[in-house]
């Protein structure tokens, strides 16, 4: 390891420290991100060609094989007898696929290089670059195999001598070539050069650039020579019995050292292990071996093809885009585009950010699924989740198969042009720290009635409650009524005739004892009240270095209050800190953005654009806070905020996005980011009672008890088919949820509704004061509808009905979801209970049950 690598994790360790983070492996995350450690070598042996499937380990479920034809492997089913092969077996006779495609569809790993100084990214793929030149062997391990690959040409210098003794190339190459025409093919590739030259015109610059010709005659291999004709020489010179020992001690004898023969090539381990629930595929990527002083390795991709479907097979693709998506296989060649794409959690604001141009929702949980025929692959990303994007690719354009894969960021880059740059060439610049931690894959194989999106979503609630990751919900009487409110806005007044810019109260604490007076008269309980914009600045806050409760709002006796009339009614508070993101700067905050805030890979500071849904633009920015700052400054925050007495916090930018920082010198990932966010999240959860978040990245579910904004749609791509609820599926029972404010929704029924289909709770973003106290405040998606007033007893309708039918499942897991007909769904709890939701204007009949237009029924078991 070098030395930046050995204080990068000083730092992280330090970090852990500060915050009081146990390094044992107790919590549920410490044990989630333990680096997976490589077992001793088996003994290996080359792969066979045409030696088909060999069964190399097996459990009681499943049995591996090692595939001698790709260098991949088979998983099968031993109760079904469904195979599931890491590439597809038939790939090579696909008539759709060109012979370089074919090639990909045989590969177990994809990579993305760069030559260090040189423009453009290139690719290999382990087919192609590895099986094809017998660079693969397998040996077996406790319960599975490793697979060794040299991607590349294992060899670092082509063996064609580029400079030479005439006596050498004599004796050793040219003595040993039988066919005179090889011999001759040979040498008019070469140029010989004898001590005669010297005395020539040109004799110096001779000496100059070959010292040996002082004593020896010497062969220069021609520049003009093409790539593909290099390769048929280096044959004639290997079949001679020419040596890479023999040309490094000529190369020393004629004082050649140039390095335009040198070739990538990337040496790496991949092990398959079984486990009772699948299998775990873990690439060590910290440990591939390549020349870091002359390529960089960019991106890698694993199993890009394991269990793809193919064209004309009954199935879909899931993508956990916002909720989830379904990409199905058979679509009459009615789709537009190849593949689509996801960031896993959200940008990455140190990168820069491309104008979208329409609305897209994050995926936030690191899985996907390939549903084929009667059986389905499940994958969850163990390690490296942070620098991964998922994809889904449809087949029937480049080759007949449909698949979906993760591909890894190893090292980020980023292009720039110069606004009045006077060639528009883009300046390209690579991160220095390439991530070194592993790739870990697991996958599930599901057949008969959980194959299908649901038994994937399932699967997954599952390996989260395996790992301590989830836990069943304690519930109330009641189902949670979630508020949400802002203090105070930066506004425009006049004081003393003189126009001044100063704090104003959109909702002040007793304005907000207020509301939760008249909704709990009027029926609601269990209110979750998450109180936003209350310290330092108020809505444009400075970075919470510190906690100082804003006066015009109560100040902290105001707070204090607050939350006392909040417990007796049977509420809690749960006051809202931004841990990454500052939207104001004052003189001896703490925090300096130059110092202190995101830096780009051109060492500029970087910024979140707020993005304004309703003209698809970025109309403001607010400062990201540099990773490493964070628990500082949350451990600062923490000691003000908890003599304030409270137990409960709301955490909402933690789950909404992960920032790296490519400050020179002082550089953080995405997935150091993710540790460090663990870690916070791990200290908090110890001090206090409940969190909440938003948007729900899958690195929180350990910690947190609610997640508002919890997307309940997808980013409705051409390429997608139909919207599922993956997410709610596996979360509902273990981690209280809500979507979208319900006063914030285009259509206030269809947003009830599916809120009943997808068992979310009652949320409201509601405030006290008039709505035009906010237009100056760049609050974009609170402009309208918020004002209390409006929706006092709407919302007080609204919870009543949605809590009649959810109360009795709120700590039941969801055990299905099915369309019944178009716009008709039904959820299924594992207590019985059914919810069947009709969308359409009539009214139907279905399974026996009426439903009424726009409206639902709940079947009792």
């Amino acid at each position: 390891m070098n030395a930046k690598g050995i204080i990068s994790r000083l730092l992280l360790l330090m970090v852990a420290l500060t915050l009081g983070v146990p390094t044992n492996g107790i919590t549920a995350e410490a044990v989630e991100s333990t680096k997976t450690e490589k077992v001793s070598s088996p003994n290996m042996k080359k792969a066979v060609k045409d030696g088909g499937l060999v069964p190399a380990a097996e459990n009681d479920r499943l049995l591996l094989y090692f595939d001698n034809e790709s260098g991949g492997v088979a998983v099968e089913d031993k109760a079904t007898g469904s195979k599931f092969y890491s590439n597809p077996p038939s790939a090579l006779e696909d008539s759709k696929a060109s012979d370089a495609m074919k090639q990909e569809l045989m590969s177990q790993v994809k990579l993305v290089y760069n030559v260090q100084g040189k423009e453009g990214d290139l690719e290999m793929n382990s087919y192609t670059h590895a099986m094809k030149l017998d660079q693969v062997s397998w040996g077996k391990i406790d319960n599975g195999i490793r697979v060794d690959m040299v991607i590349g040409r294992e060899e670092q210098r082509m063996l064609l001598p580029r400079q030479i003794t005439k006596s050498s190339f004599e004796q050793n190459v040219l003595d040993h070539m039988e066919a005179e025409r090889d011999k001759k093919k040979l040498l008019a590739y070469y140029i010989l050069y004898g001590r005669a030259d010297v005395e020539g015109s040109k004799g110096q610059e001779l000496l100059a650039k070959y010292p040996i010709l002082e004593k020896e005659d010497i062969y220069v291999l021609k520049t003009s020579v093409k790539e593909r004709d290099k390769k048929v020489l280096e044959n004639y010179v290997k079949e001679a019995g020419y040596t890479y020992e023999k040309q490094e001690e000529d190369y020393a004898e004629v004082g050649y050292n140039g390095d335009d023969s040198v070739f990538p090539y990337f040496k790496m381990s991949l092990d398959y292990m079984l486990a009772d629930s699948g299998l775990t595929v873990t690439l060590y990527n910290g440990d591939i071996e390549y020349d870091k002083s002359r390529f960089n390795l960019v991106k890698l991709s694993v199993l890009n093809y394991f269990g793809a479907g193919q064209t004309g097979e009954e199935g879909y693709i899931l993508l956990p885009d916002g909720s989830g998506t379904l990409l199905n296989f058979n679509n009459d060649a009615s789709k537009n585009t190849l593949l689509t794409t996801g960031k896993m959690y959200g940008p990455d604001y140190a990168l820069t950010q491309s104008p979208r141009g329409s609305y897209k929702q994050e995926f936030r949980v690191p899985v996907f699924g390939i549903k084929k025929d009667g059986a389905a692959l499940f994958s969850v990303i163990e390690e490296g989740d942070a620098i991964a994007d998922i994809n889904g690719v449809m087949g029937g354009i480049n080759h007949s198969y449909n698949t979906a894969y993760a591909n890894f960021t190893i090292r980020n880059k980023d292009s720039f042009i110069a606004k009045d740059a006077f060639e528009q060439a883009p300046w390209i610049i690579y991160e220095k720290n390439a991530y070194g931690g592993n790739i870990v894959m697991k996958y599930f194989f599901l057949t008969g009635d959980d194959a299908n999106y649901v038994g994937m979503a399932k699967a997954y609630r599952q390996y989260l409650v395996d790992k301590g990751s989830l836990s069943k919900v304690s519930v109330d009487e009641n189902i949670p009524f979630y508020l949400d409110t802002m203090g105070s806005v930066d506004k425009m007044v006049r004081k003393l005739g003189i126009p001044v810019r100063s704090q104003v109260a959109v909702t002040s604490f007793d304005q907000a004892g207020l509301m939760l007076d008249k909704l709990s008269q009027s029926g609601i309980e269990n209110i979750k009240f998450r109180y936003t914009g209350w310290y330092n600045g108020g809505m444009s806050h400075t970075a919470p270095t510190k906690m100082k409760v804003e006066s015009v709002l109560g100040g902290a006796k105001g707070l204090r209050k607050l939350a006392e009339k909040a417990e007796k009614l049977g509420a809690q508070l749960f006051p809202d800190v931004d841990l990454l993101y500052v939207s104001s700067n004052k003189a001896f905050d703490g925090f300096k953005p130059q110092k202190d805030s995101i830096r780009s890979l051109f060492q500029k500071t970087s910024y979140k654009g707020l993005f304004n849904v309703a003209t698809l633009e970025y109309e403001s920015s607010v400062w990201g806070i540099n990773p490493e700052k964070i628990p500082g400054y949350f451990n600062k925050f923490a000691k003000d905020y908890n003599s304030l007495g409270l137990k409960s916090l709301s955490l909402s930018t933690v789950g909404e996005s992960l920032n790296s920082n490519f400050k020179n010198r002082d550089q953080i990932n995405r997935q150091d980011s993710r540790k460090i966010m663990t870690d916070v999240l791990t200290k908090a959860k110890k001090d206090y009672e409940d969190m909440i978040t938003d948007d729900g990245n899958a690195y929180t579910f350990p910690y947190v008890n609610h997640i508002l904004n919890l997307p309940d749609q997808d980013s409705s791509f051409s390429i997608a088919d139909e919207q599922v609820p993956f997410i709610q599926i596996a979360l509902h029972g273990y981690i209280g949820y809500a979507s979208e404010a319900l006063n914030l929704a285009s259509e206030l029924r269809p947003a009830v509704l599916k809120a009943l289909e997808y068992g979310s709770g009652v949320y409201f973003k509601l405030n006290y004061g008039e709505n035009s106290l906010l237009k100056d405040a760049s609050l974009f998606d609170d402009l309208y509808a918020s004002q209390f007033d409006d929706w006092e007893e709407n919302a007080a309708a609204i919870y009543a009905e949605m809590n009649n039918v959810l109360k009795n499942v709120q700590d039941q897991a969801i055990v299905n979801h099915q369309q019944l007909g178009e716009d008709v769904y039904k959820t299924t709890y594992e207590n019985g209970t059914a919810i069947i939701v009709n969308y359409s204007d009539k009214a139907i009949e279905v399974e026996g049950t009426a439903v009424d237009g726009m409206g639902y029924a709940v079947v009792n078991p």
